[in-house]
């Protein structure tokens, strides 16, 4: 594989072999990789017609240490190719350690190293009722709930307006998301809704928005990418009637509704309950600094 920096890479080559790519993922494209992670470099297998496998690298400098680390909002990379081999993963692994001396690196879900880590997708290939039963009585429960609630369903609601929502709630006790992330997760929203991946869906109460949930649409899978809730959207149950939706409009669809799994109990609990099974990615961490520098990352 030839390692390359961004200026080298062939972006309708690359976007092909993501495209092509039985493990393909909307995160891995140019401009997704462009908007969160600018500067990315990648390792290509390639042949005088088209890229066979990539890898993309996000990197950092920090103290004058180049790293390899994982960027918000990308859950997973890795490698990408339309026959993926373990045993190429393993090359670009022990190549990265060898290139740098600090990796933290989500892979995705067809990897089989590192540590264990929680995603759930559900499966929209059955008509509606029977993904319903799917669904735990307390989902059931809080969806009536919302439903009677005068509830209203918007297309297209402010990007800006979701994202206030979640700064507003989730966003206020949460330090590590700076300006400068917002402002990339905006453009890279803009962004995809150039490129028609964007679906982008609110709830409104008496006309005011209460939820916003944004979602990247590539090859067959539906990414629930983001969302902003505000008190009165949980309290009136508003993620379930938005969610719910989304499964209603794209059942027997074939799609796969990937909800980006979760660290925190409450929110795994909150996906199993729409009947999600786990597709799980890795998580691989590698720190061979310098004693000296061991603290600059733990």
């Amino acid at each position: 594989m030839d390692f390359l920096k961004r200026n080298q890479i062939d972006e309708k080559k690359w976007n092909d072999c993501i495209l092509k790519s039985s493990n393909g993922l909307v995160y891995g494209l140019t401009w997704f990789l462009d908007e969160i992670t600018p500067g990315w470099c990648a390792l290509v297998n390639q042949d005088k017609e088209c890229y066979t496998s990539v890898f993309p690298v996000p990197t950092k400098r920090k103290f004058g240490i180049k790293y390899v680390y994982p960027p918000f909002f990308i859950q997973q990379l890795g490698l990408f190719a339309p026959q993926y081999s373990k045993e190429e993963e393993d090359k670009v692994i022990a190549f990265l350690i060898q290139k740098f001396k600090f990796i933290e690196l989500n892979l995705n879900y067809k990897s089989e190293q590192g540590e264990i880590r929680k995603n759930f997708v559900l499966q929209l290939n059955t008509e509606y009722t029977l993904i319903k039963k799917l669904f735990s009585k307390n989902h059931v429960r809080n969806l009536k709930k919302a439903q009677k609630s005068g509830l209203k369903l918007t297309q297209n609601p402010s990007l800006q307006s979701i994202i206030s929502l979640f700064r507003s709630d989730r966003g206020v006790n949460l330090k590590t998301f700076s300006e400068n992330d917002y402002e990339n997760l905006l453009n890279l929203f803009y962004k995809a809704s150039n490129q028609n991946a964007l679906i982008c869906l609110g709830v409104e109460y008496n006309n005011e928005l209460i939820c916003g949930g944004v979602f990247m649409k590539f090859k067959n899978r539906i990414t629930f990418l983001f969302s902003g809730n505000s008190k009165k959207g949980k309290d009136l149950g508003a993620l379930f009637f938005l969610l719910n939706s989304v499964i209603y409009k794209y059942a027997k669809s074939g799609f796969i509704l990937d909800f980006e799994g979760s660290k925190n109990e409450g929110l795994s609990r909150f996906y199993e309950g729409f009947g999600a099974s786990e597709e799980n990615y890795r998580f691989v961490k590698i720190n061979n600094l310098p004693k000296a520098l061991k603290m600059f990352k733990k």
